[in-house]
């Protein structure tokens, strides 16, 4: 990647974009700021494949999954030649193109791949590596979505092992925690699931502000725990009012909020 100052500025707008949640924006400038994949080109450096995976995660929050695997897989291969089969970064992105895979419901592929990753990361890296951490959390999602009542104990020792190894200001352990919440609210361990839930939501509300769109869907999973727990009416206002506040913020047209409001959908039934 060029590291001239102007696009050093764009990519920090990019990144800055990414982490307030704006992944329309981020997504803009990330397409500006990288050149168009070409096999002709060869293998890129490792800063442009960091920044294309910063460019995937934007486009996953955008719910555009098949531009998104398009930048990982080619993230994956360069890695692969330029840093090697099982170096952190290189599994790293596995873990991201499987949980890719997931959302466009391809469960066989993304299972193998998080396997796969976490194999190599666990054998090579040892289990409490970063990256290893990122890979076992992935396979724990695809085990939820799969085989939800054998995903438990995997779940929670991978939320465990997250925390102890970065705390709770870490965006794997928010998001491992988001993973055990859904897990408990599935298995109707509604209680734990709700103390769960108000814990993220204080952490997401405090490190990302009360409108991220994280934090609105951290609420959105309260609304749903309580409506589980049979607490009908006060899952409804909750809903409501996050229903409200996504729409004015991120739009009707936003992926988070058409998440919000099929979960609103789910609660007026």
């Amino acid at each position: 990647m060029n590291a001239s100052a102007p696009n050093d500025n764009l990519r920090q707008q990019a990144e800055r974009a990414l982490q307030t949640g704006d992944f329309a924006a981020s997504a803009r400038l990330y397409e500006q700021l990288l050149p168009d994949i070409s096999p002709a080109a060869g293998t890129e450096d490792a800063d442009t494949l960091t920044a294309r995976v910063q460019y995937a995660l934007a486009l996953y929050g955008l719910a555009d999954y098949p531009a998104g695997e398009t930048q990982l897989r080619h993230v994956l291969h360069g890695q692969q030649q330029l840093l090697g089969l099982d170096h952190p970064d290189t599994l790293t992105t596995m873990a991201r193109l499987a949980d890719n895979l997931g959302e466009q419901d391809r469960w066989t592929e993304a299972g193998e791949l998080a396997r796969t990753a976490v194999e190599r990361a666990t054998t090579v890296l040892g289990a409490e590596h970063p990256a290893a951490l990122t890979c076992r959390l992935t396979l724990a999602w695809v085990q939820y979505h799969t085989v939800p009542h054998e995903s438990e104990e995997s779940i929670r020792a991978t939320v465990r092992d997250i925390v102890a190894v970065h705390g709770d200001g870490h965006r794997d352990a928010w998001a491992a925690r988001h993973l055990l919440i859904e897990t408990l609210c599935a298995l109707h361990q509604t209680d734990e699931a709700e103390s769960e839930a108000h814990a993220l939501i204080a952490l997401r509300e405090e490190r990302q502000g009360a409108e991220h769109p994280h934090t609105l869907r951290a609420r959105a999973d309260l609304a749903l725990v309580l409506y589980t727990a049979g607490q009908a009416d006060q899952a409804r206002a909750l809903i409501d009012e996050v229903a409200e506040t996504s729409n004015r913020v991120l739009g009707g047209d936003h992926p988070y909020t058409a998440g919000i409001h099929a979960t609103r959908s789910t609660i007026a039934a």
